[in-house]
């Protein structure tokens, strides 16, 4: 059982201060927290802007509000790192450097001297930059701690009936710009637009929707492929009407 594995470090804590990015892994852990510790022992932190999901933010809204837990949105201009904007391989690294320390920062104002992450054991198993500058800070990772995966999230969740336990995986909008595109507002915009109208007038979804000097290209799943071709009048029409200069579709499928 995940509370199993986790309520011991939890209770290790006292307090903690919560990275609540609005996804399933950090819900799963800001739950996990409030029932352990209690809500008045645990404090969120929300990063807005707009490299992040407008869902996700109403997402980690309703969770904090549901769980009686204070709540922090802290505008995050990621846009105005030079290292972030200019997007080359390690840019996570960077944008996690400098927001993390932030939520340090604003996190032991209020005496939280502890803050954590979703992080759960399958990410370690990726090459996330962004995991160096966690360690460098010294922000910790109970569900990677507790070697829980992102299968046993996901089932707790279920189990808990915690909204978004089967919505697919959600990570900033700047990972839909290969390493040297550079990361710009408008074209932030033009993604989550796309992204988001695909999803509500043609019901694709998992997808993504790379930007590449003004191409827009696209990754779906192939049990999709076929709703895809099928519509694809309309889609083509809709992301030109958007302002795409091209619009291509990758057949490897869909990725992170």
């Amino acid at each position: 059982m995940l509370s199993v594995k986790l309520s011991p470090i939890l209770e290790s804590y006292t307090r903690v201060a919560v990275a609540l990015s609005g996804g399933i892994d950090s819900s799963v852990l800001l739950l996990a927290a409030v029932e352990t510790l209690g809500p008045d022992q645990v404090l969120a932190f929300t990063a807005t802007g707009p490299v992040f999901l407008p869902e996700d933010l109403e997402q980690a809204r309703r969770l904090a509000r549901d769980l009686g837990v204070s709540h922090w949105e802290v505008h995050f201009p990621a846009l105005d790192l030079t290292a972030f904007r200019e997007n080359p391989p390690d840019r996570c690294y960077h944008c996690k450097k400098t927001l993390f320390q932030l939520f340090k920062t604003l996190a032991r104002s209020q005496g939280f001297e502890i803050l954590c992450d979703g992080t759960q054991a399958d990410d370690l198993k990726e090459d996330r930059p962004g995991l160096k500058a966690l360690e460098e800070l010294g922000v910790r990772s109970p569900l990677a701690e507790a070697g829980i995966s992102k299968a046993e999230v996901r089932r707790w969740a279920r189990k808990r009936r915690l909204p978004g336990a089967d919505r697919s995986p959600s990570p900033c909008l700047a990972t839909r710009f290969p390493p040297g595109e550079p990361v710009r507002e408008e074209a932030l915009f033009l993604i989550y637009q796309a992204e988001r109208r695909l999803r509500e007038h043609f019901g694709i979804e998992p997808l993504r929707v790379r930007y590449l000097r003004g191409e827009a290209r696209l990754e779906v799943p192939p049990s999709k492929l076929g709703r895809f071709f099928r519509q694809r009048t309309k889609i083509l029409e809709l992301l030109k009407g958007l302002g795409f200069r091209r619009i291509s579709l990758d057949l490897k499928g869909y990725g992170v």
